[in-house]
């Protein structure tokens, strides 16, 4: 079968190289085409296969098609080669980083929306909420802002993670000054002072390493996005 997306993607290229516009907008189209290119280059449609991947197959092949017909529009030029290079990974079956990424993503909100009350407050956690909502909604629809909402969620988790392992640093060096002050402070009982000194620097631990394994995923699946 004929290299259908190749051949738009190559009649974009000297559609742009004809045109007059911004070196700055040049340059963020043809990081686009050159990506989208080197992955189309030696494409078969024929290994496309499912009833999903062939509907995006064939939605590809019509907005391309309307593009070259009447488009001089720059963003529908940007939005079709974003929606190329993401489509890409649909065809390959390589939608693995941002699937695991999501995973992080939810996992690392939990812990975050558990553990940031103490340090940052109440309201500041449900301020937290509605970005972290945006986030994951837009990441299961494949939404380039719910990367944009990681990048938020990543410095807050990082700093809400240290200062719980800072405080767990004191625990190891002072368990029985700390376990005494944190009764008097709470009320309760010594056994469950252990858990309150004990358990939340642990889940900070795996905080940190699930938010630096969450941008690095989702980093990596950043062109799965649209």
């Amino acid at each position: 079968m004929e290299n259908e997306i190749f051949g738009i993607l190559t009649s974009i290229e000297k559609k742009l190289n004809s045109s007059s516009i911004s070196p700055r907008i040049r340059a963020s189209l043809t990081k686009e085409l050159e990506k989208a290119k080197n992955r189309y280059r030696n494409f078969d449609a024929d290994l496309i296969k499912g009833e999903t991947q062939k509907q995006v197959y064939e939605s590809l092949l019509k907005k391309g098609k309307a593009l070259l017909k009447n488009g001089n529009n720059l963003n529908e030029v940007y939005s079709f080669l974003r929606y190329a290079n993401a489509a890409y990974f649909d065809f390959t079956n390589s939608l693995g980083p941002l699937n695991t990424g999501i995973r992080l993503f939810t996992l690392t909100s939990a812990l975050l929306m558990a553990l940031s009350p103490q340090f940052v407050g109440a309201v500041f956690s449900l301020v937290l909420v509605l970005p972290i909502f945006l986030g994951l909604n837009a990441l299961k629809k494949r939404r380039a802002m719910g990367y944009t909402m990681a990048l938020f969620v990543f410095p807050v988790s990082f700093a809400v993670s240290t200062l719980w392992l800072r405080f767990g640093y004191r625990v190891l060096k002072d368990y029985s000054g700390v376990l005494s002050e944190t009764v008097q402070a709470t009320g309760k009982s010594p056994e469950f002072a252990r858990l309150l000194i004990t358990i939340p620097p642990v889940l900070s631990l795996l905080l940190l390493i699930s938010a630096c394994l969450m941008i690095y995923k989702l980093f990596k699946a950043r062109d799965m996005l649209i």
